[in-house]
């Protein structure tokens, strides 16, 4: 509706002809019509008030003012109030609409993610309860029960999208085919925005096809290469041997919701008994490279080797180096990939060079090694978890071990327990919280490091000591896990760790530090030299990381089912999955399991013709 109103401008001038404009719930004025527009009123912010002295005049009362118009005629005044009174109806029903799809899609994602938690949590839980066969049996049973929900659960949410589907047939233009519309829109900008991204840079080496690539090892590497040549992730890059980049190829926004109408239309006509974690839910690396992401700061430990003469002082070093991958979580509560068993990863560094495997599936566990000319580091990854339905939290089991060679000092340390709060409701963070305790095998040396939950009075803060094989102090420790730590004495303080400085825009790339960008780079050389193991190699990781999610999911789910095709011929065939690179060791002091790196990768013995890996992607 549009025409003319007179509108009270002051004292002086009194009331003025404006022409107004009425578009949805924005009223418009202009001095005339086709004139320029001099203001506007948002309706769903608005009152409108009647004067009874005045029947020709409507008051709008916008919060901060009052906009007094009057109409020629009282017919007019009525057509006026119940155009302006329509509008702020049907925005009042837009935002319920709104709110209500919002509270499902929250819901139901609360679902998958609580539905995720519980399967990792019953896939750790099984296989240590196999001895106690009444256990075992309960478990079996807690599972049933598990997938039994599931199901349900999903069928419910089907039914939601249908009905959602029927009502968006039927009231054509509102809320819901809205809706529809902008995650069309949103996707045609992804890929636009992708394309763009993927254009040629000022200064970027040549590029290659993934076709052009592989005819270069198809003779000598005839798994990778049939992995590689025909996936339709891999096609639709053009690679380089740019040796590093400082952004992620795709920018995922912050603030952007998780589609659940997506997941719904996605589990149509699925096995609803088994549905792995949806992929939306992850971010770009596997849990091989979170584990590699421990070396970003591998500069503490080549610190500690060059000093002489202070075991203590070394100690303080080490105990930064065990802190800090704690920083790198900050704003990170996607979940890594899970690798594949027999998966593989590695990275060289200026100083040091890393690689880890996939060496258990059930549990999961990778185990990691790392050597420099003035350190070696190993660990594994095997976790206990609780979830109370507030938080998940993690319990890290094993021990991480660090050998510096110029002393010949052999330190173990224990990680510190993670939470993932708000796991159903509020702002996700992640806490640590815990002792860390390092011990100096060679010298006897120990120290302790307390990372404080957080509270009113504290966040992120960590305290410790270090103390000689006498229990003498010789340092104290202050810090916070998210900026540096600090070793102290009488005498002096010295920063044994200090955060680097995060890129810019990284909430735009998953929170991920310069170091994290790194670790899913992939070369042209790489490509080639890779082993076929290598996680930069799998086409679901790929493809998420570009922004391509539909491709991924669907890569991602490809790759599950080869898994499991794997493992069922294995057990047909009475085989057991040997690790390639290390071998489960148990501890005679501690009884703890620990892997040994078997010295055969950087070798590089998997390179001979028909040596090659698993054909796992």
């Amino acid at each position: 509706m549009e025409g003319y109103l007179k509108k009270w401008t002051n004292l002086f001038s009194r009331w003025q002809d404006r022409y107004f404009i009425l578009n949805e719930d924005v009223l418009l004025y202009c001095d005339s019509q086709g004139g320029q527009i001099k203001g506007q009123v948002h309706l769903k912010v608005s009152a409108l008030i009647l004067v009874p002295e005045d029947p020709l005049r409507i008051i709008i009362n916008t919060g901060t003012t009052e906009i007094h118009l009057r109409a020629n005629n009282i017919n007019e005044k009525i057509d006026w109030i119940n155009a302006l009174k329509s509008a702020q109806d049907k925005c009042l029903s837009r935002q319920s609409e709104i709110r209500f799809e919002q509270k499902i899609q929250e819901l139901l994602t609360d679902v998958w993610q609580t539905g995720a938690i519980f399967d990792e949590t019953l896939s750790m839980l099984i296989p240590k309860l196999e001895k106690n066969s009444q256990i075992k049996e309960m478990a079996d049973r807690l599972e049933s029960i598990g997938k039994n929900l599931k199901t349900k659960i999903t069928l419910c949410a089907q039914i939601v999208e249908e009905e959602k589907q029927k009502l968006s047939n039927m009231e054509n233009g509102t809320v819901y085919e809205s809706f529809i519309h902008q995650n069309s829109a949103q996707s045609v900008m992804r890929e636009e925005q992708i394309n763009y991204q993927h254009q040629p840079q000022h200064g970027q080496s040549s590029q290659m096809s993934i076709t052009e690539i592989t005819q270069l090892i198809r003779e000598r590497q005839p798994i990778k290469y049939s992995n590689l040549i025909n996936n339709p992730a891999f096609q639709k890059i053009k690679f380089t041997n740019s040796p590093k980049r400082d952004r992620l190829p795709y920018r995922k926004d912050p603030n952007e919701k998780i589609n659940v109408w997506y997941l719904c239309k996605e589990l149509i006509g699925k096995d609803l008994g088994r549905f792995s974690v949806p992929i939306i839910l992850n971010e770009p690396l596997s849990m091989l490279q979170r584990l590699a992401e421990q070396m970003e700061y591998s500069d503490s430990l080549e610190e500690a080797d060059k000093i002489a003469g202070d075991s203590a002082l070394r100690m303080c070093y080490i105990m930064g180096f065990g802190v800090s991958p704690y920083s790198a979580n900050i704003g990170r509560t996607k979940k890594p990939f899970n690798p594949i068993l027999g998966e593989t990863y590695e990275i060289q560094t200026q100083n040091c060079r890393f690689i880890s495997e996939q060496v258990s599936h059930h549990p999961p566990i990778s185990a990691g090694y790392a050597e420099s000319k003035a350190f070696q580091f190993w660990a594994h990854t095997d976790v206990q978890t609780k979830f109370n339905g507030l938080c998940f939290q993690v319990n890290p089991v094993g021990l991480f071990n660090v050998m510096l060679k110029s002393s010949n000092d052999h330190y173990q340390f224990n990680r510190c327990t993670t939470k993932v709060q708000n796991i159903l409701w509020g702002q996700q963070y992640l806490d640590h919280m815990g002792q860390m305790k390092f011990v100096n095998l060679t010298t006897g040396d120990n120290g302790v490091l307390e990372l404080i939950e957080k509270s009113g009075k504290s966040e992120s803060e960590m305290r410790g000591y270090v103390k000689d094989k006498n229990g003498i102090e010789k340092y104290k420790l202050k810090g916070f896990w998210n900026d540096r730590l600090i070793a102290y004495d009488s005498q002096r303080e010295i920063i044994v760790w200090k955060r680097h400085q995060l890129p810019q825009d990284s909430d735009w790339y998953y929170n991920f530090t310069e170091f994290a960008m790194q670790l899913n780079h992939l070369t042209i050389d790489m490509i080639k030299e890779l082993p076929c193991t290598d996680c930069r190699l799998r086409p679901d990781q790929l493809a998420f990381e570009n922004g391509w999610i539909d491709l991924a999911s669907s890569e991602k789910h490809r790759l599950e089912e080869k898994q499991r095709a794997r493992r069922k011929a294995m057990a047909a065939a009475n085989q057991v999955h040997v690790p390639m690179f290390f071998e489960e060791m148990t501890d005679p002091k501690t009884n703890l399991k620990w892997y040994k790196y078997k010295g055969n990768y950087f070798q590089q013995q998997w390179k001979q013709v028909g040596q090659e890996l698993l054909d796992l992607f």
